[in-house]
């Protein structure tokens, strides 16, 4: 009977080795799984993120060119208006100076 009880004994203590083992195993399992898990997702918000990037620069980029169209149309008005300003002048100085020329010259 002793020897039936300690055979017991040793087939409980073999399951539960066995039990914990296999668990032991199924833990890593787990962990492995989880780790892949995490990587495809990490990988995934990185492709998003980028995404997400790349859509705000070149949305950044459109804004930026259709706001400058105005001020480049400005400056160039601006630039015809100095330039049309100056060319008046110009042609008044040089009739100033040749009203003068011919004015001394004769003297």
């Amino acid at each position: 009977m002793a020897d039936d009880i300690l055979l017991k004994v040793k087939e409980a203590e073999d399951k539960a080795t066995e039990t914990i083992d296999n668990a032991k195993i199924k833990a890593r399992e787990i962990v492995d799984q989880a780790k892949v898990k995490a990587d495809e997702e990490y990988k995934d918000i990185i492709a998003s993120a980028k995404s997400k990037a790349t859509k705000i620069l070149k949305d950044a980029e459109e804004a930026a060119n259709k706001d400058k169209e105005p001020t480049i149309e400005e400056a160039k008005a601006y630039s015809d208006k100095i330039k049309d300003q100056s060319k008046v002048k110009i042609d008044s100085i040089v009739n100033s100076l040749s009203e003068r020329i011919i004015e001394n010259g004769n003297s």
